[in-house]
């Protein structure tokens, strides 16, 4: 018997260059910009990179994610605890003078069928944040 976690992929147009969407993305420093991650720290680790912030209730928490790559592949993984709460798989796509990005999240094992969706809702809320911020540049 083979067990296949639910899987849901997200798409963004960015009205920007995929290198200057890419460039910033990858930098860790810019987490706080888009995102919930704001107050925390990266710390390089064994070729990954590792960015730590107090999380909800106060828990700190851990977003693992790839090094700076030519595939403009940003993948990361969220962890609490050294358990994996969220992961993460993003690709950016060159279109004409823009960028598209795609998210696919994985559900992973014991989380609902309503917490993978909420996490799905949040990550498309963050998305739009960073939509609005490239295309302001």
């Amino acid at each position: 018997m083979h067990f296949v976690l639910k899987a849901q992929t997200l798409t963004v147009h960015i009205a920007r260059p995929v290198a200057e969407v890419y460039d910033f993305l990858s930098d860790p420093a810019n987490l706080g910009r888009w995102t919930f991650a704001r107050n925390g720290r990266h710390e390089p680790r064994a070729g990954l990179l590792v960015w730590s912030f107090d999380g909800p209730e106060g828990r700190r928490v851990e977003l693992h994610f790839t090094r700076p790559n030519p595939f403009f592949v940003l993948d990361y993984k969220l962890a609490q605890n050294g358990e994996i709460s969220h992961a993460g798989y993003a690709r950016l796509i060159p279109a004409g003078d823009g960028t598209v990005l795609t998210h696919t999240a994985v559900q992973q094992p014991g989380a609902s069928d309503a917490q993978f969706d909420s996490e799905a809702e949040w990550v498309m809320a963050d998305l739009m944040v960073l939509k609005t911020l490239m295309e302001a540049k």
